[in-house]
This record gives C-alpha cells, structure tokens and sequence, in this order.
C-alpha cells in the first residue's frame, strides 16, 4: 500500500478504535461508578473527552505533516524551569517541508481572523495607507515567520511545527525548538479567551507570549555560551532582504514583538511578574512602548454612517507609527501623543466601501500637528502636489475622495469615500 494512501486509512483506523475504546471506557465508567458522586463522573467523562479530542488533533496533523518530533525531555525540563509551570499535556511537535512552511503560516493567520474577517482588514488597511494594492498583509506576514525558519508555533492548535532542516544536535536549533516548547507551555497555561478580543489586544498577547519564549531561548543560548562557548546565532541576510522590501506596517508587526515584547517579558520574569502580566496582558500596544507603560487610552465613538458596517477595529500606537513612518523618524514621533483611535469600514452597496477613522491625541496642538503630517501623507495617496487643507477633499487616482477634518480640538478624522 502506497504511504499517501496507508496514512488517512491509518488515521482513519485509529480515531475509530478510539472511539471504539471510548465507549467502552464510559460503559465500564459508569458501572463502577455507581453510586459515587454524578458531577464527579461528569468531570472524569469530560477530562477523557478533551484528551480524545487531543489525540485525535494530533492525528489529523500528523496526516497533514511529516511526523511528529520526539521532544526531548532536558528541553522539556529547561522551559518548565524557566517558566515556572508544567506542560498540561505532552507537547505535540511535528515535521514539515521548509517549502510548505509559508503556506500552512498564512491559513493560521487567516484562520485567526474567521471567515473573510482579513479580507476586510487588507481592504481597510489599504484604503488607510498602511498597505498598497499590490500587498497581501496574510503571504506576507507568513514570509517573515517562515524563511530561513526552524520552528514555528501554530497558535490555532497549540502545536509547534519544525522543518525538514531541523537539526536536533544543532544548538540553533535546539533554541529554536525551546521557544516554541515555550510556546505550547504558555499556550497551555494561559489560552486565547474564546471570540475575538479586538486586533490591539490580539497584537498585546502575542507580544507577551512571544516575548516571553524568546526570554527562555536567550537563557538557554547564555547557558550554552558559558558551557561550551557557543558564541551566538548566524545572522540571516535572506530574512534581513524580506523585511526590507516589505511596507512597513507588515515589518512593524512581525518584529513588534521581538522589538517590544521581549524586553517586556525578560523585565517581567526577572521580577518574578511573568504570571500576573500573562493573566492579564495589556490591552493596548502603546503599553508596550516604556516611555508608555500604564497609558489608559480614552475610547473613541464613531459617528453614525450610511449602509452595512464591514469592520470597526483600532490601529493604535502602534499602527499610527507605521502609518507615519513613511515620512520619517521624527513625524512617526507624533504618535506617542495617541490616546485613542477608531476605524469602521462600511459599504453601501456591493461595490462602494468607504473608510471613516477618528484619531484622539493628548491636545489641541499635537491634533494640529498631526494633521499637518496626515497632510503628507494624503497627499502622497492621492498623488497630489500639495497638502489639503482640512475639509478639502482630494481625488486618488482610481477616483475615490480623500478628506482629512477636525471634529474636536483633539481629533483628526480620515475619510476615504466613494463619491
């Protein structure tokens, strides 16, 4: 039999004599349980339940993968020593082709956001200048997690993934293995919340949790330096070209949490805090930067607008950076003054999608500010000479109206509209 077609019947095989198992499992349960406590059985049958489901998902990566890595239990040790907690469950890892990397990265990325939900954000984030036409933020982002990769963490099904160059002597690659052993652990400990809990919040726990796995791998790669004298990692000009080429809201949140969330991570667990931050990570990513830690953000409320809402979101400081950094060091500078922003997507028939987005600064004169760069920046989109003055509005080449306004002393609003 050929192994394409030995693998689903195996797989196929199994989940059946499990669930065969299963069943009998409950029924001899149940017999010797009568008369014990019902909400105690319910517990047990439930724990059997989540651990078939387990085995199950393990089975159907394997079917879609290469095979599943031993993990070596030293490795297993150093994350859970250096975490401070242990795996609830085995830690599932598996192989894949490096070519097939990048693919299976952008379906989890698009699998985080639900059905057509990305779609939406390229289209709100091109109609805000964060992205072109020709970018496709999912392939892209994808890129940077996957060249020259060894390991990936998926976070849709807690499981880590390696490459066929992996190399479980390497010291490389044993790092790389423990960050996404961390990965799996923090995952383990601390899930996702069910639903959607908004993109900064999103962007938030990835930081920490990424953060946090970089923390143990630098830890493990000290240990290794002052062992045997590994003097660090190779520097990777491949990966180094990709971020160069891509626009900088893609590059600004793929490294943000290398960038941001490391440092955090490494301070928190240092003062032994981890635990707390990771129970209730920041909400927002302007608490990421220092200079920013503990901002409260003040909520914007968009006004009423005509037709279907598609999707409402916030950018955050975050964001605003990478929007202004096309004009520069210092103009990206105005963004600390972000308190809060909003963007809504809305489409008043199957072709006219328009884009309103509010954004709130700490004053009437960094609001002034800003909109004299958010000038630029229109003026850049719409291919125009000069900057409008607030309430003109320009035309874009493929014919929309771009208008910048001031609804409060300390807002600029951006609107991109279909005429």
């Amino acid at each position: 039999m050929r192994p394409q077609t030995l693998l689903p019947w195996l797989l196929g095989a199994a989940i059946g004599t499990a669930g065969w198992m299963q069943g009998l499992q409950w029924r001899n349960s149940a017999k010797a349980a009568e008369g014990d406590d019902s909400s105690g059985r319910i517990t047990a049958l439930e724990n059997e339940v989540d651990l078939l489901k387990r085995e199950n998902e393990s089975l159907r990566s394997l079917s879609q993968g290469g095979g599943e890595v031993k993990v070596p239990q030293d490795l297993i040790d150093f994350v859970e020593q250096s975490l401070g907690f242990d795996f609830k469950s085995n830690p599932q890892v598996h192989r894949i082709a490096g070519e097939e990397l990048q693919d299976r990265i952008a379906a989890s990325i698009e699998a985080r956001y639900g059905p057509n939900e990305l779609d939406s954000r390229q289209q709100a984030w091109t109609l805000m200048g964060l992205l072109t036409s020709g970018d496709i933020f999912s392939s892209q982002l994808a890129a940077t997690k996957s060249v020259g990769a060894r390991s990936w963490f998926d976070e849709q099904s807690g499981e880590g993934w390696v490459t066929d160059r992996f190399d479980p002597q390497a010291i490389p690659d044993q790092a790389a293995l423990i960050r996404t052993l961390a990965r799996i652990l923090l995952h383990q400990q601390y899930p996702p919340a069910p639903g959607w809990p908004g993109d900064e919040a999103a962007i938030c726990r990835e930081a920490l949790h990424h953060g946090a796995a970089m923390a143990v791998e630098n830890r493990f790669l000290a240990l290794q330096a002052l062992g045997i004298g590994f003097t660090g990692l190779k520097d990777n000009p491949e990966a180094r070209e990709l971020m160069a080429s891509l626009p900088p809201f893609v590059r600004g949140i793929a490294t943000f949490p290398s960038a941001l969330g490391l440092p955090r991570a490494g301070r928190l667990m240092d003062q032994e805090e981890l635990m707390g931050a990771l129970h209730k990570p920041p909400a927002i990513t302007a608490d990421f930067f220092p200079e920013h830690e503990g901002l409260q953000a003040s909520p914007v409320t968009l006004p009423e607008t005509p037709g279907n809402v598609l999707l409402e979101e916030s950018a955050g400081m975050l964001g605003l950076k990478l929007w202004l950094e096309p004009l520069g060091e210092e103009s990206a500078k105005l963004a600390d003054a972000w308190r809060g922003d909003r963007y809504r997507l809305h489409a008043t028939s199957d072709t006219d999608v328009h884009l309103i987005w509010d954004i709130r600064l700490d004053s009437e004169k960094s609001a002034d500010a800003f909109a004299t760069a958010a000038a630029k920046l229109v003026s850049s989109l719409a291919g125009t000479d000069h900057p409008p003055a607030i309430g003109t509005a320009v035309t874009t080449p493929e014919g929309r109206k771009l208008t910048l306004l001031r609804p409060a002393p300390d807002t600029v609003r951006l609107l991109n509209q279909v005429p």
